[in-house]
């Protein structure tokens, strides 16, 4: 079905999945991806990546002797990371907790794969077909009209294919690891956990996947570039810290997905939210500063939920990943702080004229409310609060709590804070759920306002009853 290239190095080895999910795999991809062979096509591939091998498009495990030098590297590695001698290689052999377990990341991996390629096709189709129309026709404009010698369109959607090529491996990656192990489908509790899952996965239509991030509709450039930026940035954070799972052949899928293949999803974001953010701050298009902030209000709280509750983690490090919960979002919070200030030094030195080094003490009087040299505050990026925009995944515990619960229980999920983490009050309560709303209106994108996600948003969780009037019941944090 798909060509079986080797990896440059003897430290991997590949497998091809059974005949049957081969099939399967073909009708999905000729359904939601038919631009694949596009990628695959070496003289193409060669005019856009020369000197870089073609994609792969089988799974590709880490031998035991080259893992454990990547393992070394990953986020939280201690010396049992890359052993992999107390590793479990058969399903048969996990107990049911851990099975179950392992079953639902590796669901939730091969979900996001799928999605991701659903939402990239939304926005790579108007760049083949020549349809930009408003804020993406002002943000291609804007990069040529400000860097002329900038990235051409047919270069960003190919990028954009690329990287769906390397989701779809992802995602036979992921069935491989449940397909090629026949004691995952062993019946157990009378259910092939296996085949049931990958079925489920096919079946998945847009907005149906495990993880929010990955059911929100990419209408913009914008979209896609800070999605590659922040949400895979949280799939390197899951990639490296699972080189610890205790299942072997999920342990050594990692390295050659984080280390060959999700380095480029996240420098091709980067580039072009750097190329858009630059545009927008020389006055490059219609749109602004503004609206990429916005947008980057809107994705960050979404990458923040996939690391799951902060409280939560303790059963899974040491056996499924590196690092517990919030252990592993504080880094990423600090990298993308450390993302930002990069663009934020592009933007200053493109509109004032100067080096970078030359802009770092105007971007920090620039941050300090001091206007310099034509540039406000409002001419640069900043990092949304954590609490900001919340639906999922905080503190189990809270300041809040709903009338008549014996404990804490609200933490900062479905309260109203705003972008720089103030709650949102009116004599001494929470603004009311309408109030709120039209305060988001005022910092997420427009073109999300009438998506589905949004809407889901407010029949869920903002306008949800079940969620009660929480009411203080202890200092807030500061």
């Amino acid at each position: 079905m798909f060509p079986a290239d080797m990896p440059p190095s003897d430290q991997f080895r590949t497998a091809e999945l059974p005949a049957q999910w081969q099939g399967e795999l073909r009708a999905w991809h000729e359904k939601y991806f038919p631009e694949m062979s596009e990628v695959l096509d070496a003289a193409k591939w060669e005019r856009f990546y020369p000197r870089i091998p073609l994609p792969l498009t089988t799974c590709v495990f880490a031998e035991p002797e080259g893992f454990s030098s990547y393992a070394a590297r990953v986020v939280g590695a201690v010396p049992a990371t890359g052993d992999l001698s107390n590793r479990v290689w058969k399903a048969e052999q996990m107990p049911d907790a851990q099975f179950m377990t392992a079953l639902k990341v590796i669901r939730a991996q091969a979900s996001t794969e799928l999605g991701s390629i659903q939402q990239h096709r939304l926005v790579y189709q108007r760049l083949d077909h020549g349809l930009l129309t408003g804020l993406d026709r002002e943000i291609a404009e804007g990069i040529h009209r400000t860097d002329p010698t900038g990235t051409q369109l047919d270069a960003i959607s190919f990028s954009k294919k690329r990287v769906c090529v390397e989701e779809l491996r992802h995602h036979i990656q992921m069935a491989g690891v449940l397909m090629l192990d026949e004691t995952f489908d062993t019946p157990r509790w009378g259910h092939h956990f296996a085949t049931e899952v990958l079925e489920e996965l096919f079946a998945m239509r847009p907005g149906e996947h495990v993880l929010d991030a990955f059911n929100i509709e990419f209408q913009s450039l914008l979209d896609t570039s800070t999605f590659l930026a922040l949400i895979d940035r949280v799939g390197k954070y899951q990639l490296e810290m699972q080189h610890h799972f205790i299942y072997g052949p999920m342990a050594t899928s990692m390295p050659w997905m984080r280390w060959h293949e999700e380095s480029y999803h996240l420098a091709a974001g980067e580039k072009l939210l750097r190329a858009i953010a630059v545009a927008a701050v020389r006055d490059g298009g219609n749109f602004g500063v503004e609206e990429v902030q916005k947008t980057i209000n809107l994705w960050y709280a979404r990458g923040l939920e996939m690391f799951g509750s902060e409280l939560g983690g303790d059963l899974v490090k040491g056996v499924f990943k590196t690092l517990k919960n919030g252990e592993a979002q504080e880094y990423y919070i600090d990298e993308v702080r450390g993302k930002l200030r990069e663009i934020n030094l592009a933007m200053v030195a493109a509109k004032c004229g100067v080096t970078r080094e030359e802009a770092q003490p105007i971007l920090a009087r620039l941050q300090a409310g001091e206007p310099v040299r034509g540039m406000t505050q409002e001419d640069v990026l900043f990092l949304p609060d954590r609490r900001f925009f919340r639906i999922r995944g905080l503190r189990e515990y809270g300041s809040y709590a709903n009338p008549g619960a014996l404990t804490p229980g609200v933490g900062y999920v479905y309260l109203p804070y705003d972008v720089k983490g103030n709650l949102l009050s009116e004599r001494g309560h929470p603004i009311d759920r309408a109030a709120y709303v039209d305060y988001l209106r005022t910092v997420l994108p427009e073109r999300y306002l009438s998506s589905r996600h949004f809407q889901f948003v407010k029949d869920e969780f903002i306008f949800n009853e079940k969620w009660g009037a929480p009411e203080q019941v202890a200092p807030l944090p500061s």
